[in-house]
């Protein structure tokens, strides 16, 4: 379980960095910034490490680190970085999961081309659908293996993403939450799969002039979303195009 950020186009402000800060926290002063499902009458902060990946010269780059995001705020870093994409996610471990770097997203992928993911939920069943010689597990989580279902499928239908291919990847799981991020260099997919806690779970998606902005949490500074992704959505985003000239396309089966 966790917080998502994805930030697609120029910088945003640092008052919606620190929106997103805040939602990982439950408690600002004595304000609740995100209220859902999880922490509506207890706590529920995301404190078992982060990570972030930006692409500089045209590869990715990739941050993760031990501690909270409350305890080391990444902001003075996220405004100096001059990148097309900002992929985020601070953690909150699943029961039974170990807490350790190496299970910290955003994880990475290099096949000439390069790929970065991250996963929100918690899936319950074993994942036995990736390919184990070309997939190498470097932590214990659900979701590095579920990034390498989703490899492992895009490599056997010549890398093209079909909301049918992701189904019946997830077809005999059981999960809270599957939501995901995947990037390319060229292209972003987001998923929005979940089957309980739509307030904790449905991503938000804000469109500005010059940025498109992917949140699991509600980020106050930009108003009201511009979509809800609810249960079922894929969305794909071509990152070649100028900021204003990206489309956002809801794949049909």
């Amino acid at each position: 379980m966790c917080r998502l950020f994805f930030q697609i186009g120029n910088n945003v402000s640092s008052s919606v960095y620190q929106d997103y800060l805040d939602t990982c926290s439950d408690y600002v002063g004595e304000m609740k910034k995100d209220v859902h499902e999880h922490n509506e009458n207890k706590l529920f902060n995301h404190v078992d490490g982060y990570g972030y990946s930006f692409m500089h010269n045209d590869h990715y780059e990739v941050r993760r680190f031990n501690e909270s995001i409350s305890e080391r705020p990444p902001i003075p870093e996220w405004e100096k970085i001059q990148s097309p994409i900002l992929l985020a996610h601070a953690r909150r471990a699943s029961p039974n999961m170990a807490v350790k770097l190496s299970n910290n997203h955003p994880f990475y992928w290099y096949n000439g081309d390069e790929y970065v993911f991250a996963h929100h939920g918690t899936i319950t069943s074993q994942i036995n659908n990736y390919c184990k010689e070309k997939f190498y597990l470097r932590g214990t989580t659900d979701s590095e293996k579920y990034f390498y279902s989703l490899l492992t499928s895009l490599r056997e239908n010549d890398w093209t993403m079909k909301k049918s291919l992701v189904e019946s990847i997830m077809g005999e799981w059981d999960y809270t939450g599957a939501n995901f991020i995947l990037a390319s260099r060229e292209k972003a997919w987001v998923g929005s799969y979940h089957r309980k806690n739509p307030l904790y779970y449905t991503m938000k998606l804000y469109e500005t002039l010059d940025s498109i902005i992917i949140s699991s949490s509600k980020l106050e500074s930009l108003g009201k979303p511009t979509e809800l992704l609810t249960d079922g959505t894929l969305i794909e985003i071509n990152l070649k195009k100028k900021v204003v000239l990206l489309f956002r396309l809801i794949i049909g089966r």
